[in-house]
């Protein structure tokens, strides 16, 4: 039998644990009668192969007693911000108007990127979209974001009834220590829907390669927050009355300086024609060129498809959009389309075709509303249909087929 003082140790571990978040013994209790909770964390350019390949015991957990898919496509350009909004829109990026990281809009004047605080915080940019926040407010349900492109501007004069501006360096701690003291508050003031986002994966596979050592302890570091998640809640006796979304945005390739496709005076011929996107996914502005003049010109690169917007590959589902350049460039993967070779810093990239095995994303759900199923591919676009079902709102209009609820709740509450 443990002494008097083990358990008095005991106790007061437990209380400093609720006390880091400024938590009390007497909101536990009433945490017994919480209403659902959702919480969506994208893991920035996580792929679904770091599963097994590093040492994650919290998000093999959930896998193992949730609904787990073999990937998540992401949508065309496969890179991070169109992607995040994909996933709390259900619209492709040609419809929900954020087709890129950069981006150019003849009616608002100026270019769009996604560090420009302007950019983010410019309501004009995002009015296409339409985020389950939105939706939700409503709808009379209450979101809130620890950080998601578009949670930082008015769309449709509305914002999270929580939100942050993004900030690179707030420590994963700091973002739980804000989640929970939204989940402090009155049942009734609760979120029904909290976002989280963390970047260390889709950073340490930039700078080091989806392969390399620095990427292992990013997702070891992730998946013990993930961890430190579940066991608060389930301290705070709300673990029973959540469900958790996990998603990332795309994955990851490795590239090196062999792969560079130097394009720097190719276009000399066409003074006004201008490279508006570079990379993996690359796109030129014509600016009155003669179009056919200058697909002629791009056709004489190797690793390189290029094509009128007009003309992209159907399944892209990509190309209408006033903001998308007049030829977009896809490279093969491992190359990626450069104007300066000293700007060369090879390590990791994504943006590729998003069939590819490494540009797929994770998808695990875990919680009350959830059984367990291993899934094959999911498209991103089906993300939103589940949320929607999950916190009990009327989507908006949008490009999924509403098939992913279905699939991993049959129905009903396990």
């Amino acid at each position: 039998m443990k002494s008097p003082s083990v358990f008095r140790n005991l106790f007061v571990l437990v209380l400093g644990v609720f006390s880091i978040f400024g938590y009390s013994m007497s909101k536990a209790s009433e945490a017994q009668n919480s209403k659902p909770l959702v919480i969506l964390i994208s893991l920035d350019g996580f792929r679904p192969a770091y599963l097994s390949q590093t040492d994650s015991p919290n998000l093999l957990r959930l896998a193992e007693n949730g609904a787990i898919a073999k990937g998540l496509v992401p949508s065309f350009p496969s890179v991070t911000f169109p992607n995040h909004v994909t996933l709390v829109t259900g619209q492709t990026p040609d419809h929900h108007g954020i087709v890129n990281n950069v981006m150019f809009d003849s009616e608002i004047g100026h270019v769009f990127t996604i560090g420009s605080r302007q950019a983010n915080e410019e309501p004009n940019w995002w009015a296409e979209s339409q985020p389950i926040w939105i939706s939700m407010r409503q709808q009379g349900k209450i979101a809130s974001t620890v950080f998601w492109p578009g949670s930082e501007t008015e769309i449709s004069g509305l914002r999270p009834n929580d939100w942050l501006r993004y900030e690179h360096s707030l420590s994963h701690e700091a973002r739980l220590e804000m989640l929970f003291s939204w989940l402090d508050r009155p049942i009734s003031s609760r979120p029904d829907l909290i976002t989280l986002y963390f970047s260390d994966v889709d950073s340490a596979g930039h700078a080091s390669g989806p392969d390399s050592e620095a990427v292992k302890i990013a997702v070891r570091k992730v998946d013990q927050t993930i961890g430190n998640l579940i066991d608060l809640l389930k301290l705070r006796g709300q673990l029973e009355n959540s469900t958790l979304v996990i998603v990332s945005d795309h994955g990851m390739a490795s590239v090196s300086s062999k792969g560079a496709i130097p394009v720097q005076g190719l276009l000399r011929d066409f003074p006004n024609a201008t490279w508006e996107w570079l990379g993996t996914s690359a796109a030129v502005r014509l600016n009155g060129s003669p179009i056919s003049a200058v697909l002629k010109k791009l056709n004489t690169l190797d690793h390189l498809s290029c094509w009128p917007k007009t003309e992209i590959p159907h399944r892209f589902k990509f190309g209408s959009h006033r903001r998308i350049p007049d030829i977009v460039c896809l490279a093969d993967i491992g190359h990626f389309v450069v104007d300066r070779l000293s700007l060369l810093n090879p390590g990791g990239m994504h943006g590729y075709d998003p069939s590819l095995p490494e540009m797929h994303g994770i998808f695990i759900a875990y919680g009350q509303q959830i059984v367990p199923k291993k899934l094959g591919l999911i498209q991103n676009t089906e993300v939103y249909g589940l949320l929607a079902h999950l916190v009990k709102i009327t989507p908006n209009p949008n490009d999924s087929l509403d098939v992913l609820y279905k699939q991993v709740s049959e129905g009903g509450v396990r």
